[in-house]
């Protein structure tokens, strides 16, 4: 997960942020801060990265291509685009830290994800790396597809790396919540942001059915699909002819 927004993964899966509070207006604790920008556990995930980001196709991406990391949190994705060797880059979050607002590198914007501020037909790629279940529920997230699919270029990309409602994730947040066999430090660090996260998770977790209709029969065409043990990775495809953007999809997925 990442601040901001967070996200949350299984024991293999990192945290990230989510351009959106909890429902309710809820947002994360300075515990669940302290826990998450830990140098360890910043460290960890900006090694992790670019394999995720090479699992979703960027490693065939020109390198001119103009992208944004929606839940940008920490940087640790932008970091491993520009190690890629990517320039245009910029990152958009709920909050964003002092360093990350004062790196030269990169562009920063704070701000809720639904409302991007980037002119329609803008970007090549938008990315939500481990953030997708701080952006519910499903009504919330439906209004960033449709706004990302507004700021992307006919044939740009929307890749998302997330967990779905599997019997597995049920299980593992199970044992989290209750604080079972987590012996390793990681785990515990783990299992305290599963805690305070409870808020986002819960009703994305529930409404995992219409957060899938919406990703795989909405608005955009499904480029690749990779399902692992805990998460997924998925790269979606704003369709190149704007008049095929399926913009009756309200009426065939009952929010």
């Amino acid at each position: 997960m990442r601040p901001g927004s967070g996200t949350a993964q299984s024991s293999d899966e990192e945290v990230s942020g989510s351009g959106a509070s909890a429902p309710g207006g809820l947002k994360e604790s300075s515990s669940w801060h302290t826990a998450y920008d830990s140098p360890a556990q910043v460290e960890r995930r900006r090694a992790e990265i670019p394999g995720k980001l090479r699992k979703l196709g960027l490693a065939d991406v020109v390198r001119n291509a103009k992208i944004l990391d929606l839940c940008c949190g920490n940087g640790e994705t932008l970091d491993a685009l520009y190690g890629m060797g990517f320039r245009d880059l910029s990152g958009s979050d709920i909050a964003v830290s002092p360093s990350l607002s004062a790196d030269s590198r990169f562009i920063t914007h704070v701000g809720d994800a639904g409302v991007l501020p980037f002119p329609n037909d803008s970007l090549d790629w938008i990315l939500i790396v481990h953030a997708l279940h701080h952006l519910g529920p499903a009504p919330h997230i439906d209004e960033v597809l449709r706004e990302c699919s507004r700021v992307l270029k006919p044939g740009g990309r929307l890749a998302v790396l997330d967990f779905p409602n599997s019997p597995q994730i049920q299980l593992a947040f199970w044992f989290f919540r209750q604080n079972i066999l987590l012996f390793s430090p990681y785990l515990k660090y783990f299992g305290a942001l599963i805690q305070e996260e409870w808020y986002f998770l819960k009703p994305y977790l529930q409404e995992w059915k219409r957060v899938w209709a919406l990703l795989h029969h909405g608005r955009f065409d499904v480029e690749r699909f990779r399902q692992e043990f805990f998460y997924y990775y998925l790269t979606l495809r704003k369709p190149a002819n704007p008049a095929q953007i399926r913009l009756d999809f309200d009426t065939k997925v009952q929010m």
